[in-house]
This record gives structure tokens, C-alpha cells and sequence, in this order.
């Protein structure tokens, strides 16, 4: 799929897109736009491309990435996890709520 084509496909879903949808390619554009593509480390010494962004957006290096994860295994490790069905169950509440 070349450039035009993936302009289109994505003109095409955003004209379909919901508002949650929309919030979120927004968020994503923003970041893109406002972040230069190299970030400074800690150390001011090595420069490092963004890698991912977390739920709200915000750009992370691999660094941050990988503290994101290694938080997430230890939230696991100590138990502070839900099982797939409990979450289903959570969710199906929220539907109940609006």
C-alpha cells in the first residue's frame, strides 16, 4: 500500500471513527507533532529515539518503556493483577453505570 492509498484508508476510518476514536488520534497527532524526534537521557549523553507511547499518549524512550514493563511484572508478582474473568465481570458493570 503506498502513501495515497494509506491516506485514504485512514481519511476513510476517520470518517468513521467515534469520539474515543478521535480522542485518541488526536492525542497521538499532538504528541507527534510537538516532540522532536531525538530526547535527551538522564545523563545527557546519549540520545534515544521514542519507541512507544503509553495510554495517554505520552511518548516514551526504550528506557522508560522497559520501567514501564518491569513495573507491570512486578504488579503481577505482588499480586496486583485481575484474573480475564474478573475483568469481564468489571466490565460488563460499567455498562450497568451509564
Amino acid at each position: 500500500m503506498g502513501l495515497p492509498e494509506l491516506k485514504q484508508k485512514i481519511q476513510m476510518q476517520i470518517e468513521n471513527a467515534d469520539e474515543r476514536l478521535l480522542r485518541i488520534v488526536s492525542s497521538v497527532f499532538d504528541n507527534y507533532l510537538n516532540e522532536e524526534p531525538i530526547v535527551e537521557t538522564k545523563n545527557n549523553t546519549v540520545d534515544e529515539s521514542i519507541v512507544a507511547y503509553n495510554i495517554t499518549g505520552k511518548p516514551l524512550t526504550l528506557e522508560e518503556y522497559n520501567q514501564e514493563i518491569d513495573k507491570g511484572i512486578e504488579d503481577f508478582k505482588n499480586g496486583r493483577s485481575i484474573s480475564h474473568e474478573q475483568l469481564l465481570k468489571e466490565i460488563k458493570s460499567w455498562k450497568n453505570e451509564i
